[in-house]
């Protein structure tokens, strides 16, 4: 008995191998692919609402498409854009964070003359633009025209997902009899519904959250408003590391953009207070504790997929280790992997 188990647990290891190497060679055809099945989940309620004012099932599959691809047009097009325009606006940040940095060094009593010559040598547009938050999110999605390829990649799995799913009830009952097919289709729904809850709600409040940044951020004057605000929204999926992410640009480039501190200061406690109340409040008032997860659970998921498939990966990971967690809920056999990827 003993001995059987620690075959089970090493094939276990082998089969998370295995799907771990697979994810990582098939990345340009599984990224899309998972991207697509959020999205339809997401979509799912829209699609249905407009079946239910009578639109034909193939125009209201044409709108969601639409819909899909603006969003995504319009996300990509935005960081591509950012990279170029942050490059235009560096001489302006450049003298000033030169200026801060001799001030610590000054405040440190460090040497200046050495670190004034290594300085002048730093090819700060270059420097920067690699280390850009918008270029780091680029690397993930690559150019421009590969974003679009990936875009119409999505759209093609989400036609299949969307218009598949009205299929599978039929399926099932061919596939299974009687009570058996029941139990099928309820688990099924139940699995959907939790999905579907957990996605929306979390992505209205990230969207809530990338607004309020960006508001703050446009009456406070901040170059790049839009764009940080729409990182914020991206990199709310990503808990707390999220969140640090996300404010840090936009605090420094207001630090970097005024004179004096007392703006900054407040850019940047507004911020915080936004993220804690989302994160803190808002988010377990909406969420509850059914999809709780384990914090070690989470770091785990962040480091498997950031590591497979970088920020695109990380965006992901909260998202697919909470629908393994639902998913296992629902049935018996599999409710203890769901009780102990549980954060109670």
């Amino acid at each position: 008995m003993n001995q059987s188990k620690s075959v089970l647990f090493l094939l276990g290891i082998l089969a998370m191998v295995a799907v771990g190497v697979i994810c990582y060679f098939l990345q340009s055809i599984l990224k899309p692919f998972f991207v697509a099945i959020f999205l339809s989940i997401l979509l799912e309620p829209i699609m249905r609402w407009l079946r239910g004012i009578k639109i034909p099932k193939s125009l209201a599959l044409l709108l969601v498409l639409i819909l899909t691809f603006s969003f995504l047009f319009l996300l990509g097009l935005l960081v591509y854009t950012s990279i170029t325009s942050f490059a235009d606006e560096l001489p302006k940040y450049e003298t000033k964070f030169v200026n801060i940095f001799q001030n610590v060094l000054t405040m440190f009593d460090m040497p200046m003359e050495e670190l004034n010559a290594r300085i002048k040598e730093i090819d700060w547009t270059t420097a920067i633009k690699d280390l850009s938050l918008p270029s780091i999110v680029s690397s993930g999605i690559g150019s421009f025209f590969n974003f679009l390829g990936n875009v119409f990649i999505v759209l093609l799995f989400m036609v299949y997902l969307l218009v598949g799913k009205e299929y599978m009830v039929g399926r099932i009952e061919r596939a299974f009899e009687g009570e058996r097919s029941q139990q099928i289709r309820d688990a099924m729904e139940n699995i959907n519904d939790q999905i579907q809850k957990y996605l929306i709600t979390k992505t209205l409040i990230s969207l809530a959250t990338g607004l309020i940044a960006t508001i703050i951020l446009l009456v406070f004057g901040v170059d790049f408003a839009v764009v940080w605000g729409m990182l914020t929204f991206l990199l709310n999926y990503i808990p707390n590391i999220g969140s640090i992410i996300a404010t840090a640009p936009p605090i420094l480039v207001a630090f970097l953009q005024f004179d004096s501190f007392l703006r900054p200061l407040w850019i940047t406690v507004l911020l915080l207070l936004v993220q804690m109340a989302m994160g803190n409040i808002i988010e377990p008032k909406f969420m509850g504790k059914s999809l709780d997860l384990s914090p070690l659970v989470v770091i785990l998921f962040l480091i498997f997929w950031g590591f497979l498939w970088g920020i695109v990966g990380m965006i992901l990971a909260v998202p697919i280790a909470a629908t393994i967690k639902i998913v296992t809920a629902n049935f018996p056999a599999l409710r203890p992997v769901s009780v102990l990827m549980s954060g109670n």
